[in-house]
């Protein structure tokens, strides 16, 4: 519903000659605001906040058909929404928050969203209650039980458009640290492979009637026997092999430790490697698949078909990168 008032997560910005020099053929030709959000944002969300009478000219309710010009302020207010999930106390890691993004650092043993059971998004809940953040919860990845580290929730309908069409056009960077079983004698490699899922309803499998996907990795470290240890956590200073594959700010990878759990202790003699790894793409199980597809399935992995170990599979989404969508500052956030 239409508002009066500002608050601290709207935005609000006045219109510039860049601005109209975007969307205009000539100088004398008018230009749409409906022209002008069309070159800065997904013209679905826009198209919401309109019927919802969100947007602004000079404090005034607009239309996409409103005649801008330099220096005439504009403002997107925010929708109050109503939270969608049941408040449940958690304990969350936040790693990092703005008026826009929320990012955690998922436990493993905890599931994203599922029906009938605590998951995730109840403790989301309810930090946006204690907060007073009045919106939806929505998860921009999903990260598997087992799986720890960055999780990412959007604030508005907004956020998640533009951090959706991020992902889509992939400058919203996702980065993963694997310990896989056995050597891996490429350095580095991309697998594009076809996926879907499997008749049995459960596993996901490499199928040519599929959809493609990307998952780029880069060796960190090899253990011929096994012997894996708290030097996994410092690996930016032991990585000697071409990083084509890996982006220039992954020197600060595990800088703060923490990314693999007891699971790598219990190999034996087992040799295994520990990966850095990039998705293109966000098919349900993707690396998993795609390991074991080559061969290497995740340590512990059991449902495909890794030796048990008896603790949940080395996995955990150590980084994401973005582009601020307020600022178009690149921001690392890392677990």
């Amino acid at each position: 519903m239409a508002r009066k008032t500002h608050r601290p997560d709207d935005i609000l910005w006045p219109v510039t000659e860049s601005d109209l020099k975007a969307v205009r053929n000539t100088s004398s030709d008018s230009v749409t605001l409906g022209a002008v959000l069309d070159t800065k944002y997904p013209r679905k969300a826009m198209v919401k906040l309109f019927d919802e009478k969100l947007i602004h000219v000079n404090g005034h309710k607009a239309t996409p058909y409103t005649e801008v010009s330099i220096d005439d302020e504009i403002w997107i207010a925010m929708a109050k929404e109503k939270i969608d999930h049941e408040p449940i106390a958690m304990d969350l890691h936040i790693l990092y928050e703005d008026d826009d993004l929320l990012i955690v650092d998922k436990p493993a043993g905890v599931t994203v969203n599922s029906k009938n059971q605590v998951s995730l998004a109840n403790g989301i809940a309810y930090y946006f209650k204690e907060h007073g953040i009045k919106r939806k919860v929505r998860f921009l990845n999903r990260l598997d039980r087992d799986t720890t580290g960055c999780i990412v929730i959007a604030k508005s309908g907004l956020a998640q458009s533009l951090y959706q069409q991020q992902m889509d056009d992939n400058t919203f960077e996702k980065w993963y640290m694997a310990i896989v079983e056995g050597i891996v004698e490429s350095d580095a490699d991309s697998l594009v492979l076809p996926m879907a899922r499997s008749v049995d309803g459960v596993h996901y499998e490499v199928n040519s009637m599929g959809k493609d996907t990307r998952t780029d990795f880069t060796v960190l470290h090899r253990y011929p026997n096994g012997a894996v240890d708290n030097s996994v956590y410092n690996l930016q200073n032991t990585v000697d092999i071409p990083r084509e594959n890996v982006d220039s700010t992954l020197n600060t990878v595990d800088k703060q430790g923490g990314i693999v759990d007891n699971s790598v202790h219990n190999l034996g003699n087992q040799p295994c490697t520990a990966v850095a790894v990039r998705l293109y793409t966000g098919k349900t199980h993707q690396i998993r698949v795609a390991f074991s597809h080559i061969g290497h399935p995740l340590v512990g992995d059991t449902l495909y078909w890794a030796k048990f170990t008896g603790e949940p599979f080395a996995l955990r989404a150590m980084k994401v990168v973005f582009t601020h969508m307020r600022s178009g500052e690149r921001i690392t956030v890392q677990a």
